[in-house]
């Protein structure tokens, strides 16, 4: 309270003390400068006419509140010498725009983790299917979708605009300029210049930084819901987020207390009902009374990876470099072993794989990483319960992936290679109901048993899966076949497959007592 009755007199008085502009924010980030402290004052004597909203954000931040001082404008928006993105700005050189490694000089382990991340990552969707829709299917020249779609959530390449001597342009207040398809942005793996991925306001909305605003499903909802990745809509739907949602968020019996500044541990400060960032994310008590770290690895916990065509458990190698990387597979590398995979790398603008091969010093096997998950939940469940919940999860990944999945890709496979399609999957019927068999409905299938959705299992799930695969994809590959003169070839092929136990009802049917009392219970039920 001192420090602001003494920052607000500084304010009445004027103070706009002109002083020499630092250049690294090695030096900004001493909160306890004198010197920064001027140019705080400089910068929110400014600020409360300009951006009055911005600044209050801020006075009620964690930041302002700082143990040795307040971490406020010049700390955290000071620039390097060189940063391509800095600029002079009333007497500092300062950046519009913060990346993970400014926030890492104070909070470094949790830079750590995220910068390993699947958070981090997310930018990679420029190499991928769906940024082909969103860039060119459904955009102009300008990529207006995915800048306004995909890359809001996955994030941006935040490019400089230059002129043709590649001089970087700046505004009439002579800040530098962005590509305005790249900036704003806030995507949780924004493609930064100085290297970094992602940034921390995807989470932490500035200026208040608050770690109760990424305790809350509602944050995380930004990018996840939709057909696609329903888990907002799933957590809704589960026994989870009824509880959530009929708690209190304030502190006291049943409630959240999800406010909290700093540490907020499952088990401790909230019991009534988890959160993503509780089970994904969050501190719990251990059985024996200590408290297991958070973290800012979104993937620690996760045991099977359900965004692609087939389902595979993931293996975290750790390298001798300190670098990360996620290894499918029902056995685990050796700590000691050399391990070969493929990696992003940005060159030209565009993402490339790249053949790796490095040792592994640690590796977490998919069960260590199911057991991490399971030291949440035994927060407030039983052995027994945990372990059955698994058992029912993973029948269901496996029944998407072998009923499913792995057929409807091999078949696919084999009309690409017999010239039935042609192109990317979006130049055929074929290939849209071979996208959205696992893209969408076989995602929410796998994301509502992930987390105990049943209307996102079955309706939203595995019954347009099956709709899918009977209905639309197998009739639409039969009618390719006989148009390129392949139907025998091809009727043999899907004959065999649809021959297999799983898929014998198909051709068969049901036997008549079946259907009689399929008939007798729809008359008493529905009347008709």
């Amino acid at each position: 309270m001192q420090h602001w009755s003494r920052v607000l007199c500084m304010m009445i008085l004027g103070l706009f003390i002109a002083v020499p502009a630092f250049a690294t924010t090695k030096v900004s980030m001493d909160v306890t400068n004198e010197k920064n402290k001027e140019i705080n004052v400089k910068c929110i004597n400014c600020h409360l006419k300009e951006n009055n909203s911005m600044v209050q954000q801020w006075k009620n931040s964690p930041h302002a509140a700082g143990r040795d001082g307040a971490v406020a404008c010049y700390n955290c928006h000071a620039a390097d010498e060189g940063d391509i993105t800095g600029y002079m700005h009333e007497g500092a050189f300062i950046k519009t725009v913060q990346s993970p490694k400014d926030c890492g000089y104070c909070h470094e382990r949790e830079v750590k983790e995220q910068q390993v991340s699947h958070h981090a990552a997310a930018g990679r969707i420029m190499a991928s299917l769906d940024n082909v829709l969103g860039e060119v299917i459904c955009s102009l020249e300008d990529k207006a979708d995915a800048a306004n779609g995909c890359w809001q959530c996955h994030g941006s390449n935040l490019t400089v605009l230059k002129d043709d001597k590649g001089t970087t342009l700046k505004n009439e207040a002579g800040a530098v300029m962005f590509d305005p398809m790249t900036y704003p942005n806030s995507g949780v793996g924004r493609l930064n210049p100085d290297g970094y991925a992602g940034t921390c306001n995807a989470c932490h909305g500035k200026h208040s930084f608050r770690a109760s605003t990424a305790r809350q499903p509602e944050n995380c909802g930004k990018c996840h819901l939709g057909p696609d990745h329903p888990q907002m809509e799933i957590y809704n739907e589960s026994k989870h987020g009824i509880a959530y949602n009929a708690a209190s968020r304030e502190h006291g019996m049943n409630g959240m207390n999800i406010m909290k500044a700093g540490k907020w541990v499952l088990g401790k400060d909230y019991y009534t009902a988890p959160t993503c960032a509780t089970c994904h994310l969050g501190a719990y008590m251990k059985s024996d009374g200590s408290v297991s770290q958070n973290t800012h690895n979104v993937g620690d916990r996760i045991s099977w990876t359900l965004r692609p065509q087939v389902s595979v458990k993931l293996n975290r190698a750790i390298f001798s470099d300190g670098t990360e990387k996620d290894i499918p597979g029902e056995i685990a590398p050796q700590p000691g072993s050399e391990v070969k995979y493929k990696e992003f790398k940005m060159t030209g603008g565009k993402w490339k794989t790249v053949p790796v091969e490095k040792e592994a010093v640690e590796v977490w096997s998919w069960e260590d990483r199911r057991n991490n998950m399971k030291g949440v939940c035994k927060q407030c469940h039983g052995a027994q319960k945990i372990d059955n919940h698994y058992k029912q999860f993973d029948a269901l990944v496996v029944t998407y992936n072998e009923k499913f999945a792995k057929p409807a890709q091999k078949l696919y496979g084999m009309a690409m290679k017999d010239g039935l399609i042609y192109g990317s999957t979006f130049h055929t019927e074929l290939g849209w109901h071979w996208w959205e068999l696992w893209h969408h409905e076989g995602r929410r299938a796998r994301h509502g048993a992930a987390m105990s959705g049943p209307d996102y299992t079955h309706w939203h799930g595995m019954y347009d899966v099956a709709h899918n695969f009977y209905f639309k994809f197998i009739p639409e590959l039969m009618h390719l076949a006989e148009k390129h003169g392949q139907a025998e070839k091809y009727e043999k092929v899907v004959g065999e497959l649809l021959a297999k136990p799983e898929h014998a009802w198909y051709k068969k049917g049901f036997d008549a007592d079946v259907m009689e009392a399929i008939k007798a219970e729809q008359k008493e039920r529905y009347k008709q």
